[in-house]
């Protein structure tokens, strides 16, 4: 059984359907910079850290040894030091079609442009939504007629292929 270490931020919805989905790997930490994540209102939760410090998350991931690190809505800059001690380990789920719409908000924005909607799965690297693709699935923005329904297909999306992209990883 493969060992997954997942980062999260304020929803935690991604996080918390790994928790459910689990088949040949398992969530032996989850991380988060949100004290107030919705995600930490579920009290059967494994263990969590709730850091804001590299260096203290850094070592934890040292000592506990992860297969597979899974950034799911964590949105803060992953340092170089837990990037390289990793290398090959880490990935990334992107609300766009990468490589545009790198950063903050790339879901809204692509929406609003109109192009590069979806979602990106690729393996994290130092240099900011880069790395090689594992997976991609776009969605047709027009289809939609505000962002808040876009988003609602996008959530769907994000939680039917980010476990299936961790199974296949960890077989």
């Amino acid at each position: 059984m493969r060992k997954v270490v997942v980062f999260f931020g304020k929803g935690g919805s991604n996080f918390l359907n790994l928790l459910k989905n689990q088949t040949n790997y398992k969530i032996i930490l989850g991380i988060t910079n949100r004290s107030d994540s919705d995600a930490l209102k579920n009290k059967k939760l494994l263990p969590i850290l709730i850091s804001n410090n590299h260096n203290e998350i850094l070592n934890k991931l040292k000592q506990i040894k992860p297969d597979l690190i899974v950034l799911a809505g964590y949105l803060k800059i992953i340092p170089k030091e837990i990037i390289e001690e990793f290398k090959g380990k880490i990935i990334n789920l992107h609300p766009s079609i990468l490589p545009n719409f790198k950063g903050l908000n790339a879901d809204k924005i692509s929406f609003e442009a109109k192009k590069s909607c979806g979602i990106t799965i690729h393996y994290a690297d130092v240099e900011l939504d880069s790395g090689d693709i594992i997976l991609q699935y776009h969605i047709n923005p027009n289809r939609f007629s505000s962002f808040e329904e876009y988003h609602k297909e996008l959530k769907k999306a994000e939680h039917k292929f980010l476990p299936a992209v961790i199974e296949m990883l960890c077989d």
